[in-house]
């Protein structure tokens, strides 16, 4: 199997893995700044005793690249959009809304790594785009402010979702820095925790947990989605094209909205299961398309 292929199923596993995550959010009675806080800071600490018995060396004593930094602004405002979409939305929609950064990626990749865009993948980005309209499209003429305001989350997740994939694939264009997915993971939940600590200080938001289903839910969020997850989303990174990489986590949202029919018996009409479809299409193109390249 050649590195393209494990690239692509690293990053796929991954995005099954952290499609559970708006579950887990919609299950723990938590307020969304903090909820974001427990799964990086949970995340931070599980990440750092991984890397410890590991490496059998202090993490803290190297050196962190500025990409990390800026990977963990963009990972706490990714989280505070987020689960504020998940409230308003539900976890399918949601998850669907923030992969509008594969119409971001192309972009950023150019400017940042002069990665042209392939015809192909410019052809997957649109299908991609529109089945998510497929899926979205239908409910908003009809719905009130609250759905239109999750939506616009949903967005602004996507750009700083899009920012922090830029980021941690920059880490890997500086030879000098440490590219060990633990330890990039491990400082970037280090410094979202950090950051989401502040925002719920700003916010006044108490960060107790009550409950014991409240903090199985969020150990389990933070084990699952983000440790695991990210932890084979960025070592598949290291292997693909962020474009591709990009569209591949569209099995995300697929995933996710399949969940929340499951667990919370959401309805699915006819348009947007097409959508899905398209979405799906859209995956398996751009996958092809990177073994195609390499």
């Amino acid at each position: 199997m050649n590195n393209p292929t494990k690239g692509s199923l690293s990053v796929m596993l991954g995005a099954v893995l952290i499609s559970f995550s708006p579950v887990f959010v919609k299950l723990a009675d938590l307020e969304p700044t903090v909820s974001g806080f427990y799964r990086v800071f949970i995340g931070s600490i599980v990440l750092v005793i991984i890397y410890l018995l590991k490496y059998k060396e202090n993490p803290f004593n190297k050196k962190i690249s500025i990409y990390i930094i800026f990977g963990g602004i963009f990972f706490s405002l990714d989280l505070w959009f987020w689960h504020r979409s998940i409230i308003y939305v539900g976890p399918g929609l949601s998850t669907l809304l923030v992969n509008f950064q594969i119409l971001i990626l192309p972009f950023l990749a150019l400017l940042f790594f002069n990665q042209k865009t392939q015809k192909i993948q410019i052809f997957a980005i649109f299908l991609g785009l529109l089945g998510l309209f497929l899926i979205t499209g239908n409910n908003w003429e009809i719905s009130g402010y609250n759905y239109k305001l999750g939506v616009l989350f949903g967005l602004l997740t996507a750009a700083s979702y899009a920012g922090y994939i830029i980021s941690m694939k920059s880490i890997d264009h500086n030879a000098k820095v440490n590219s060990d997915p633990i330890f990039n993971l491990m400082f970037v939940s280090i410094v979202s925790a950090g950051l989401l600590f502040l925002y719920s200080t700003v916010e006044q938001e108490s960060l107790s947990i009550n409950g014991s289903s409240n903090l199985f839910w969020m150990i389990s969020y933070s084990i699952f989605s983000h440790v695991l997850g990210w932890f084979f989303i960025l070592n598949g990174l290291q292997k693909i094209t962020a474009v591709s990489a990009g569209i591949i986590l569209l099995t995300q949202p697929i995933l996710s909205y399949v969940w929340e029919i499951l667990i919370f018996q959401k309805i699915i009409l006819p348009i947007e299961l097409l959508g899905i479809v398209s979405v799906l299409l859209a995956m398996m193109i751009t996958i092809r398309s990177e073994n195609q390249q390499n």
